[in-house]
């Protein structure tokens, strides 16, 4: 497992769209069976795209999901977690990420108040990156 990701606060996680355009945005990530992993809402288009195309990658960013010239780009493959697998990534990030978890839990309460659950995070994204 590469130092840096395991060190890095935000990581720009990269999929792909149909056509073969690069999407990244800015994530975070704990260890998780082989990889890493991040929380996500079942209904996002980053589901969408690696369900159409697995490839990934994934380097540091600050929180705005700029990569440093420096950062290490780590290629992988993507997959969805439902259920049991998307709760225990869960609670990894909340252990993880108190602070932040806080204020995400926060607009959660909010979304479910406004009859938006399908944006709340049940899922999750494993990137197991290649040797």
């Amino acid at each position: 497992m590469p130092a840096d990701l395991d060190a890095a606060k935000y990581v720009s996680f990269t999929s792909f769209k149909k056509d073969g355009t690069p999407v990244s945005l800015p994530v975070w990530i704990v260890p998780f069976d082989g990889g890493y992993a991040f929380t996500t809402g079942l209904t996002t288009h980053k589901v969408s795209r690696i369900k159409n195309d697995a490839r990934a990658s994934l380097a540091i960013s600050n929180f705005k999901g700029v990569v440093p010239a420096s950062a290490t780009q780590h290629e992988g493959a993507a997959v969805l977690l439902t259920g049991d697998d998307a709760l225990r990534v869960k609670k990894l990030i909340e252990k993880k990420y108190r602070i932040g978890m806080i204020l995400l839990n926060a607009r959660e309460s909010f979304q479910k108040l406004r009859g938006k659950p399908e944006d709340i995070a049940t899922a999750a994204i494993k990137v197991t990156l290649h040797a």
